[in-house]
């Protein structure tokens, strides 16, 4: 009868608990970014001779998942995974709705009245840097010209 060695299995209960320690350490400080140029081009491997996936425009935020040289791996709010040119991706300013929609309230406070909505995709300006005990709500401002605050669960980008 072959039986794995005790310490093996051991080994590999210990591995997957390091790798849940792993990601969610990753997962509390994700490295944002955002589109800079107009049409940004993402690629499905790390080169412009790799088939092209998709076309972001300027603003969208992306999650940085690997860098090589001059590219790099990056998710976007609806989860995919495309590789672009580092140097289409500036510091993040921006986040994007992942809701379907999203309310935007006076006050951090779901019981405020609400300032306007946002349909799921819509870019909204970062107000104040978000420090890190922010809590569950940041301050965002529309290109409409209204400011208001968002539950960080309906926005993709911090």
């Amino acid at each position: 009868m072959n039986r794995m060695p005790h310490f093996t299995r051991l080994s590999g209960l210990v591995f997957a608990s390091l790798l849940g320690a792993v990601g969610a350490v990753g997962a509390a400080h994700a490295d944002f970014r955002q589109t800079t140029d107009n049409a940004t081009v993402a690629y499905e491997g790390p080169s412009a001779k790799a088939t092209r996936q998709f076309i972001y425009s300027r603003g969208t935020p992306v999650e940085v998942v690997v860098s090589i040289e001059g590219w790099v791996k990056v998710r976007d709010a609806s989860g995919a995974l495309v590789w672009m040119e580092r140097k289409a991706l500036g510091e993040r300013s921006n986040v994007q709705v992942k809701s379907a929609v999203a309310d935007i309230y006076t006050a951090p406070d779901a019981a405020s009245p609400i300032v306007f909505r946002a349909d799921s995709g819509v870019l909204l300006q970062i107000v104040t840097p978000q420090p890190a005990n922010a809590g569950a709500w940041a301050q965002v401002h529309h290109r409409d010209g209204q400011t208001g605050f968002v539950r960080l669960d309906s926005v993709f980008g911090l």
